[in-house]
């Protein structure tokens, strides 16, 4: 499965108001919920904490890649956000975050997960895509970059 597949405009908001981790990741859990990806937010939730405690997700240049495996899982998929104000996330580079891209993977798709991550973190370490994420102003202009 590549990246560009799973990237879905129902899955992807502009402008999230948070302010905490727990809340951005409870409201784009929510938007898994409406597509029928995830069955049970709550544990899914919880795989998503489990994972972000053995380190952070954020990445570093205002991103992060929070993700979580589970069976309530149906099927592989990214939620995309940019927030509209940005938020604490302990990343790597100790700046906070704008833009998160919340993995959901199911249980029996541990290669998969690999591959979706490393395939994400690739596109975002381009300096070309995250410009174009900082010049974005719809969650349309956000699906762009990752449709070329």
């Amino acid at each position: 499965m590549e990246l560009a597949e799973i990237i879905k405009p129902q899955l992807v908001v502009y402008d999230l108001e948070s302010t905490t981790q727990q809340e951005v990741i409870d409201q784009m859990a929510d938007l898994f919920v409406k597509q029928e990806i995830i069955t049970d937010k709550a544990e899914f939730i919880d795989s998503v904490f489990k994972r972000e405690k053995t380190g952070t997700t954020g990445i570093g240049a205002g991103i992060a890649i929070p993700h979580g495996q589970a069976d309530t899982v149906t099927e592989s998929a990214v939620a995309i956000a940019k927030l509209k104000e940005p938020l604490e996330w302990h990343a790597l580079d100790e700046k906070p975050v704008k833009y998160v891209f919340l993995l959901a993977i199911p249980q029996k798709g541990s290669s998969e997960h690999l591959k979706l991550l490393s395939q994400l973190a690739e596109t975002l370490m381009d300096d070309d895509v995250r410009q174009d994420l900082v010049k974005s102003t719809s969650a349309n202009d956000i699906i762009k970059i990752f449709k070329k």
